[in-house]
């Protein structure tokens, strides 16, 4: 049982590097950015992946589900906030129909737990700070 466990404890912590190693090298390929930027925004992407990877695990689906989709209305209200960036008529309907069908679909599978909303939160934040500080 012991080897059993060692066994898949290395096997997770090897899909972990791969992971890391992978995100580095495409975005190295495609940008050519700094080797600290191109750490920086590892650590944010894979965060904002583990984050949400850890809600699932912790919470239902149905609040992984809201939580992933709370991503967009996020990223959005902090562009506004802090690039002043405006959304069309279209975009903004878009997004609140999307989150409206999400909330009716899911409402009756919401389960969460603390440590799963944070998970969420975390999930959220690192991918609101991965579109604004890289992407845009």
């Amino acid at each position: 049982m012991e080897e059993g466990k060692k066994s898949s404890t290395m096997s997770d912590v090897g899909a972990w590097a791969m992971n890391v190693v992978s995100s580095v090298g495409i975005i190295m390929a495609n940008k050519h950015v700094p080797l600290w930027e191109l750490l920086w925004f590892s650590i944010v992407a894979n965060t904002s992946i583990a984050g949400m990877n850890l809600s699932l695990m912790l919470n239902s689906v149905g609040f992984y589900q809201i939580s992933k989709l709370s991503m967009i209305p996020v990223v959005c209200v902090m562009e506004w906030i802090l690039h002043s960036k405006h959304y069309s008529r279209e975009v903004k309907m878009a997004v609140v129909v999307v989150v409206l069908g999400v909330g009716v679909c899911t409402v009756t599978d919401v389960k969460v737990n603390a440590k799963g909303f944070l998970c969420a939160c975390i999930a959220v934040l690192s991918t609101f700070l991965q579109h604004i500080v890289f992407i845009c």
